[in-house]
């Protein structure tokens, strides 16, 4: 993803998540992308385009965006990913 996508969902996020600086804000869109990719990639797909990535992000922030903190309390996995000590931003 170009880093002006990054950017541009990451305000996105933030819009829905106040609790979210830029840069964790940026660190979760990177981290989704990532995820979706290699995801699709392991089920034997191949790799998905830009716009694809893209759309799957912006339904997850609309689905999940407001609620990041509940889901880094309970996945460790991703907690780690993320730096996170404390709280979200």
């Amino acid at each position: 993803m170009s880093p002006d996508l990054i950017e541009q969902l990451a305000v996105r996020l933030m819009e829905g998540n106040e609790q979210l600086s830029a840069h964790k804000a940026r660190n979760w869109i990177e981290l989704m992308a990532s995820d979706i990719e290699s995801s699709y990639a392991k089920a034997g797909y191949g790799m998905m385009d830009e716009e694809q990535v893209t759309q799957m992000i912006l339904r997850w922030i609309d689905a999940y965006g407001s609620r990041l903190d509940e889901f880094v309390a309970s996945n460790p996995r991703i907690r780690e990913l993320l730096g996170e000590d404390g709280p979200l931003h």
